[in-house]
């Protein structure tokens, strides 16, 4: 019997997992600073750059390539996030942005979505919703805080529906629409619905065709511009006394 010698625990390599590349733009450092330090903690994410505005947040996502970038949207130079998010969304279209700001007016809100931010946060996120968001966002999923629902919702609300689309939503499709506009997951909206994942996934798939948008934010987005979604929110935040903005520092 052939005996084999033991394999030292020194050569054994844990295999690695994936990092989730995140890019932090905010014109103030103390912000930018405490965005870094707080990540760090986090096993499975790893900051790619920090920037100070939107024209080096621009320069820094094409040359590092993140999986996430952290954008605050007023900033000094001649490109604010807005213009930003636009930019990167066009030179790198693999890269999910999410807006992190002291604003939450429906203006500033629908304009950052419409630029093609996959979330919108207000800066008082609570550090575990901010990782979760972080994770989320990472592989496509749309992340939105109460304050860009209900300014979706004010839009909802003022644009009853007018227009057509060239193919209809099925009624099933319009199910899992509702449903994505109150927030549930393909796994909540499988259970609600009595459909598997993969079901759901289809119907994601075709109302994003129909819809003409690459991502779950722009099909609400584009579904309340048209009045195909009315959200549900019991409650909206109080208007933030913070300015975002200032010099860059």
């Amino acid at each position: 019997m052939t005996e084999h010698p033991a394999v030292s625990n020194q050569n054994r390599t844990e295999p690695e997992t994936h990092k989730v590349k995140v890019g932090i733009v905010d014109d103030h450092q103390m912000v930018r600073e405490g965005l870094r330090a707080f990540l760090g903690y986090a096993k499975d994410i790893e900051v790619a750059f920090l920037a100070c505005d939107g024209r080096e947040a621009l320069e820094q996502t094409v040359r590092t390539e993140p999986d996430v970038v952290l954008m605050d949207l007023v900033m000094p130079g001649e490109m604010d996030g807005i213009e930003a998010t636009r930019q990167i969304r066009t030179q790198a279209a693999s890269v999910h942005i999410i807006a992190l700001t002291s604003f939450q007016e429906t203006e500033r809100v629908l304009a950052a979505l419409d630029a093609g931010a996959i979330g919108y946060l207000q800066k008082d996120v609570s550090p575990t919703d901010l990782l979760a968001a972080i994770r989320q966002a990472a592989v496509g999923r749309a992340v939105l805080d109460p304050a860009a629902f209900a300014a979706l919702q004010r839009m909802a609300r003022n644009n009853p529906t007018s227009e057509t689309l060239v193919e209809p939503l099925t009624s099933r499709e319009q199910e899992v629409l509702d449903a994505l506009a109150t927030g549930f997951s393909n796994k909540e909206i499988a259970s609600k619905l009595g459909i598997s994942d993969k079901t759901v996934k289809v119907h994601v798939s075709h109302i994003l065709s129909k819809l003409g948008v690459y991502d779950r934010t722009q099909a609400l987005l584009a579904a309340a511009k048209l009045g195909l979604i009315q959200l549900d929110l019991k409650h909206e935040k109080p208007p933030s006394n913070s300015t975002d903005g200032g010099r860059c520092v």
